[in-house]
């Protein structure tokens, strides 16, 4: 197991997803923010009604022990009252890819 992180969250437009990108890589919270190249559509539950909204999906590179200081700044700059915020633990990672994310991510 390593101590990286990708963090996943979805963003109502492109210009929301690139401002979090400029958020995180500015705070040092982030090595890489990766925003995909097109829309997905996504349905869910919200206040009791079925929702649809074209989102963008957006992958945050950094440590295990950034993850709350990324989700507390996702949560300030992100436009949804509750933006799904979810981290997976990555297992394996070359360790030159290990150091690139360790020497990025600086904050403490």
């Amino acid at each position: 197991m390593t101590d990286i992180v990708e963090i996943h969250v979805t963003c109502p437009t492109l210009d929301v997803a690139r401002e979090l990108t400029h958020a995180l890589l500015d705070a040092r919270l982030a090595a890489c923010c990766n925003i995909s190249s097109k829309e997905v559509d996504s349905r869910y539950l919200w206040e009791g009604k079925k929702e649809r909204h074209d989102e963008w999906p957006l992958t945050i590179k950094t440590r295990a022990d950034l993850f709350d200081a990324c989700a507390e700044t996702i949560r300030r700059n992100h436009p949804y009252d509750t933006p799904a915020i979810f981290g997976f633990k990555v297992d394996l990672v070359d360790k030159a890819t290990a150091d690139w994310i360790a020497e990025s991510c600086s904050a403490a």
